[in-house]
């Protein structure tokens, strides 16, 4: 068998050839050169506040060294898309992207964008905020605020919302009226402006659920538009009412907290049939042109309300309204009607502890402290009534007053600074009885501050510190009896009137005085 040998030398040639191809192939293929980082930036402001279906306008400037590729972008963390951009540009205006239609009043949706090169290097990312704005904008002096949409009836529907968010100042133009299963929420800090209209004063009725959420530092402020336009000042009947209209002892509409209400009318802050699980704390009603808190039927609890400069007085409890209500405060700086500053009525029967009523003193014109009148059966503790000329507690028709068990009770309390009848009829009882002849004090059933009684008038104890516009004692005034010991709604509170000494000051910080700064 014959073997056939192969010579090295033939073989080479076609190896080189080989060599050579490969070579020349790769001589022919472009490196991509190495560009610096890419930077990203945006050019104007890093937010927007955008209505649904609004586009989403982001002018970015761009530095990708002359190797720029794509714009990459992120929504609410995920990624959303890439967009080509050319290799030099220096300039780009994304808007292929519209606000969600679903996109409520204050949430926010994030957008994050980054510069990718040519080496799929990646820019450090840049964030866009889109805050949800519902309303159109409008000035008001010259503040520029949110006009809150309100349907053509003036009728929020059952399952609807109007939300009002913190860092925003608002414009109401028109009556509103929140129907049974809609809902007003309201985030603390929130300024709301009232158009003023005095031929067709705008109210605010709840028949569905309030949600008031303001803060001791941040609280919500409805008031007058009248607040923006120093021509025109604000005044008292500036706008109607904000009203809780519930549905009986068992309803529910919804929290307050920490609410003002500045220059309304009549009945300023108006509860009606409002149930028990309603939580109401916090609520100062400041120069209302009529009473300032009117509450009649339902069972509502309330606590820490105040009442400043109402000209038809402060607060008015009637029919069958039987809740309690604890830390509430009654202060007038002038002299503006016959009124009687806190009246109980027709068949109330509310529960009433640690309560300040200060009138604007003692020489001024008639004006009277707190009238029970009808057949209504408060029981009322720890109170202050000062600074009236006449009838500081008054008891007229048929209200029934026997002992500490009675239907109608006033004890633990002081009446003090009233030139004339610091008690007056029926609630002549609440003082005790006398000596008819040396005028001291036989028996004082209701432990009130009366020590004698000098003809038609009466000597009694004082508080140092209450005076007119001052319902802050020098020092704490610890009393006999806590009022927790009568329901757990009542927090503990050994002393009378609504606040105890400077340190226990629950006002400071939101309430106005009667001078318009804040506590």
């Amino acid at each position: 068998m014959q073997t056939k040998i192969f010579k090295r030398s033939s073989f080479l040639p076609v190896l080189s050839l080989a060599m050579v191809f490969t070579a020349l192939l790769t001589g022919c293929k472009k490196e991509e050169p190495t560009y610096p980082l890419p930077v990203l930036s945006i050019d104007g402001n890093a937010e927007a506040e955008l209505k649904p279906g609004a586009t989403v306008s982001v002018v970015l400037t761009v530095n990708g060294g002359g190797g720029a590729k794509a714009i990459r972008v992120k929504r609410g963390g995920g990624f959303l898309e890439e967009v080509p951009v050319d290799e030099n540009a220096v300039s780009f205006t994304y808007n292929t992207q519209k606000v969600p239609d679903d996109l409520g009043e204050g949430e926010e949706l994030s957008y994050g964008f980054s510069l990718v090169n040519k080496n799929n290097v990646e820019s450090p990312e840049v964030s866009f905020l889109v805050t949800g704005a519902l309303y159109d904008k409008i000035t008001v002096g010259s503040e520029a605020l949110f006009d809150v949409a309100i349907p053509t009836d003036g009728i929020v529907n059952s399952g609807s919302a109007i939300k009002l968010v913190k860092g925003r100042k608002y414009h109401i133009s028109k009556s509103l009226t929140f129907a049974p299963g809609a809902k007003l929420e309201v985030e603390e800090g929130v300024m709301v402006y009232v158009k003023a209209d005095r031929e067709n004063p705008i109210e605010i009725e709840i028949q569905g659920e309030a949600a008031i959420l303001g803060t001791a530092s941040a609280p919500v402020v409805f008031t007058s538009s009248r607040a923006l336009t120093p021509n025109t000042p604000a005044a008292p009947g500036d706008w109607t009412w904000f009203r809780l209209s519930g549905s009986g002892n068992t309803s529910n509409s919804g929290k307050i907290n920490y609410l003002r209400l500045e220059y309304a009318g009549e009945r300023a802050f108006r509860l009606t049939e409002v149930g028990e699980a309603t939580e109401i704390d916090y609520v100062q009603v400041y120069k209302a042109s009529g009473e300032g808190v009117m509450i009649t039927n339902g069972n509502a609890r309330l606590k820490h309300i105040v009442a400043t400069d109402c000209e038809g007085g402060s607060f008015r409890l009637g029919n069958q309204y039987s809740g309690y209500m604890q830390f509430l405060i009654s202060v007038n700086s002038a002299y503006y009607a016959e009124n009687d500053d806190f009246s109980i009525r027709e068949e109330a029967s509310p529960v009433i502890s640690n309560l300040t009523v200060l009138g604007a003193g003692q020489d001024i014109s008639n004006t009277h402290g707190m009238r029970i009148r009808a057949t209504a059966a408060p029981k009322i503790y720890n109170a202050i009534i000062a600074e009236f000329p006449r009838r500081g507690v008054r008891g007229t028709d048929d209200i029934s007053i026997t002992d500490m068990s009675g239907a109608a009770v006033f004890a633990h309390s002081y009446v003090f600074a009233v030139n004339t009848d610091p008690y007056r009829d029926l609630a002549v009882a609440f003082a005790g009885t006398f000596d008819a002849v040396t005028g001291e004090r036989l028996t004082n059933p209701f432990n009130n501050n009366v020590t004698k009684r000098l003809g038609s008038t009466f000597e009694v104890a004082s508080i140092p510190g209450i005076g007119v516009g001052d319902f802050v004692p020098d020092a704490e005034t610890p009393g006999e009896f806590n009022p927790s010991s009568v329901h757990a709604f009542f927090s503990a509170a050994a002393y009378a009137g609504a606040v105890n000494g400077s340190n226990g000051d629950w006002t400071k910080g939101w309430v106005k005085n009667p001078d318009g700064s804040i506590r």
